[in-house]
């Protein structure tokens, strides 16, 4: 199993996203992804477009473009109180194919 963690996640439009990461992607794979923060998970879908590496404050990161392939999946989360929720989208993802073996 290949879990990416503290990604940065921007939407580019309604099918779109773009993710910065300390590791690379592969096109064409097929993830899940779960977006966390203010007290929300969104559970997504999406593919992996493309993945390049960039120069970010001195180091080389990650700018993966993500296509949307369902409908997002809202599930509400314990207040922040009771749980430590980052205020910056995090996304933790799961090829399929690892998924399925696990």
């Amino acid at each position: 199993m290949r879990v990416l963690r503290d990604v940065v996640v921007d939407r580019v439009d309604r099918e779109e996203l773009m993710a910065v990461s300390h590791a690379p992607a592969i096109a064409g794979e097929d993830m899940s992804l779960d977006l966390v923060g203010a007290g929300k998970a969104i559970e997504l879908r999406v593919r992996v477009l493309d993945s390049r590496p960039v120069i970010i404050e001195g180091a080389v990161r990650h700018r993966i473009r993500l296509a949307v392939l369902l409908p997002a999946t809202s599930i509400d989360l314990p207040s922040p109180t009771a749980m430590s929720v980052s205020t910056s989208p995090v996304m933790n993802v799961m090829p399929d194919a690892e998924a399925e073996a696990v």
